[in-house]
């Protein structure tokens, strides 16, 4: 599909936005497909780091394994960032370190919301979930060219048209802190929460950071089935932690604990 760029988001022009963003590299799309994509696309002709894509509404938004992201029209934060990173030797941690830079930022300006961190990539507020991350690299041969980090949150109550497997587990800040938020302050805190960590990632969750990482962990303690890529059935047990490398720390009622790098976890309530 066309991009249509525009001049203004959230009623603030691109000039007020580069300059409370300090940069040039601010890209506005009334509509786009994917801020992802576009973002990738600026990446490939050389768009520096810390370049930001924002949209008024996705047609074809994505999630996690290829999820489609409910992206409409000035009802949520539908932003990606271009990053440069000298390495991504452990791209396993993109997402929650991206994601906690976030919610601490949320977290400290919207009183109420209480975010927290699902793994591998959701944000949590009101015991549903408010947001994703969705983090993608380009490689040369083992060296990072790119990577490209997307985060869609929304911030105005779901409507009538939200399909029902959506609303069934899904809020926006909205309607979890009962007041209007406003669209650039969410996207203030995205920014800043995005470039908290990711520009010189640790190789590995160490001392504050990863206490830090165990404050906001929505999982940890909660009981849980997790079923693993290309499995059928699931493995009832209990999240027990975030492990330093990212990956998630997992309990089965049978057997011993478990480091899972990738899979699908289903909360009970």
């Amino acid at each position: 599909m066309s991009r249509r760029k525009t001049t203004e988001w959230a009623g603030e022009s691109l000039e007020a936005l580069q300059g409370r963003w300090d940069r040039g590299s601010v890209i506005l799309y009334g509509k786009v497909d994917s801020t992802n994509e576009a973002a990738r696309d600026l990446a490939e002709d050389g768009a520096p780091a810390g370049t930001v894509v924002l949209c008024r509404e996705q047609t074809a938004g994505r999630g996690r394994a290829g999820h489609e992201w409910h992206s409409p029209r000035d009802a949520g934060v539908y932003l990606s960032m271009v990053l440069r990173p000298a390495d991504l030797s452990h791209p396993g941690m993109i997402s929650i370190l991206g994601g906690l830079g976030v919610v601490e930022r949320l977290d400290a300006h919207f009183r109420g919301l209480a975010p927290r961190l699902k793994w591998p990539n959701d944000l949590i507020a009101g015991g549903l979930k408010v947001g994703g991350v969705l983090a993608e690299a380009s490689w040369s041969e083992s060296r990072p060219r790119y990577l490209v980090v997307g985060v869609g949150i929304n911030v105005r109550p779901l409507g009538s048209d939200t399909p029902a497997e959506v609303r069934d587990r899904a809020t926006a800040i909205d309607s979890v802190i009962g007041e209007t938020a406003s669209l650039v302050e969410v996207a203030d805190c995205v920014i800043s929460g995005l470039e908290t960590w990711l520009p010189h990632a640790p190789a590995s969750l160490e001392g504050d950071l990863l206490t830090r990482v165990d404050r906001y962990d929505w999982l940890r303690d909660r009981r849980a089935r997790l079923i693993l890529p290309g499995a059928e059935d699931g493995h009832a047990g209990t999240c027990v932690g975030i492990a330093p490398d990212g990956a998630l720390l997992f309990r089965p009622d049978r057997g011993a604990l478990r480091r899972v790098s990738d899979g699908v976890v289903d909360p009970w309530s």
